[in-house]
């Protein structure tokens, strides 16, 4: 279903373009642009000339810019852009002249790039309304030419359905078709014979004078009146007579100055291979020298594509000793960092200070509290002081 509405779709855009266009050829025939705008390679278009993609898609975009640039100075506008510009420039551009004319654009101009289609259609059209009104040309009623009534045959009213003229017409039908299966049971006889009748060549047997006479009998009392149409098979037949003869004429030169040409072209072909075998001879040692050079080169590329694959992995075995080789001096950073580090050396020795610091208070705490010891020892035993020795510091009983 989605796919045959959007059928529909393209359908009625394609027939609003083909309106257009159809109009557009009109309102340009009016304008007379066969002959003021048309030349060898801008040909008058056709009624759908824009509505559809062209096998040329340049000398379509082509015909539209300059069909835009001829109707643009016909108003007294020059088209800002060049020749060689880019295509969406001058679309560009193209949009901005048209809105600055009083044309309403609503169309991008990368539908404009295209050359045909409903946008450009209906900018063509726009701008050649506005021509016309410029030029103030306006559009006549119709005129119809008079012309005379063809005389009909005279007609018998007073007959019948069932006269005797019609059955006189049936019995005759009748009769012809038994004559036609009469044919038909003899055809098996006369294969070859109509074979050769109908491959062969037609003669006309009635005398052209009398055929003549039937004609102007039966023109008049029938209702079709046959035009002078230059289009009608005598026509054609006689300008293919008149063609026939000029070609005719014509050949003998032709041919010779073919064969003119046939044999200058023969003889430029003949040297270009001699000079060819000529230098092929000349240069055969350098184009050996060139193939052992070639040969030579494609050696020195496959030695050096494996060297360079030996470098890189020598490269990456180095990149992963240089990688190894940081990690170990991090280490021996740190490990001399501790070793030449003397702050627990003046710490021990500073612990060592305030030992013998220590000690030595200690020492006279000591010396006092024996000192204190002994005094009090001799306040309690005074009596026995005669007893101690003056020259041995111990007690005697």
């Amino acid at each position: 279903m989605a796919a045959a509405e959007g059928a529909k779709v393209v359908e009625q855009k394609d027939a609003e373009a083909l309106c257009l266009n159809e109009e557009l050829v009109d309102m340009l025939s009016v304008l007379d642009y066969e002959t003021e705008f048309c030349d060898k390679e801008l040909r008058p278009m056709t009624k759908c000339y824009f509505v559809y993609p062209a096998q040329n898609g340049s000398q379509q975009y082509k015909y539209f810019t300059q069909l835009v640039v001829w109707l643009l100075k016909m108003v007294g506008r020059e088209a800002n852009w060049g020749k060689y510009d880019d295509p969406n420039t001058v679309c560009t551009n193209m949009v901005i002249a048209l809105k600055d004319l009083g044309i309403k654009v609503d169309i991008s101009p990368g539908k404009l790039k295209q050359g045909c289609g409903e946008g450009v259609c209906s900018v063509l059209h726009s701008l050649l309304t506005s021509v016309l009104k410029a030029t103030e040309f306006q559009w006549l009623p119709p005129s119809f030419p008079e012309e005379a009534l063809a005389e009909e045959a005279d007609v018998d009213s007073d007959a019948e359905i069932n006269s005797e003229g019609e059955n006189d017409l049936l019995a005759q039908g009748e009769e012809e078709d038994l004559m036609y299966t009469e044919t038909l049971k003899n055809d098996d006889k006369e294969d070859v014979q109509s074979d050769d009748e109908d491959h062969g060549m037609l003669e006309a047997t009635v005398d052209p004078k009398e055929w003549q006479l039937e004609v102007e009998r039966v023109a008049p009392k029938l209702k079709v009146v046959v035009p002078d149409d230059p289009k009608e098979w005598r026509n054609h037949l006689e300008q293919t007579k008149g063609y026939k003869g000029i070609i005719e004429g014509m050949f003998p030169n032709t041919k010779q100055q073919l064969q003119k040409l046939s044999s200058e072209l023969g003889t430029v072909l003949e040297r270009i291979r001699t000079k060819e075998n000529f230098i092929n001879t000349q240069f055969e040692t350098r184009t050996g020298d060139h193939r052992e050079q070639q040969e030579e080169l494609q050696r020195v590329s496959q030695q050096y594509n494996e060297l360079n694959e030996v470098v890189m992995n020598l490269q990456n075995d180095q990149k992963s000793v240089t990688d190894e080789l940081e990690v170990v001096k991090g280490e021996m950073e740190e490990r001399s960092s501790t070793v030449t580090d003397t702050a627990p050396c003046v710490k021990l020795k500073d612990a060592f200070k305030q030992l013998r610091l220590d000690t030595r208070q200690l020492e006279v705490r000591i010396g006092v509290v024996s000192h204190t010891l002994l005094q009090g020892k001799i306040w309690q035993k005074p009596s026995e002081k005669k007893r101690w020795s003056h020259s041995e510091w111990r007690w005697r009983p």
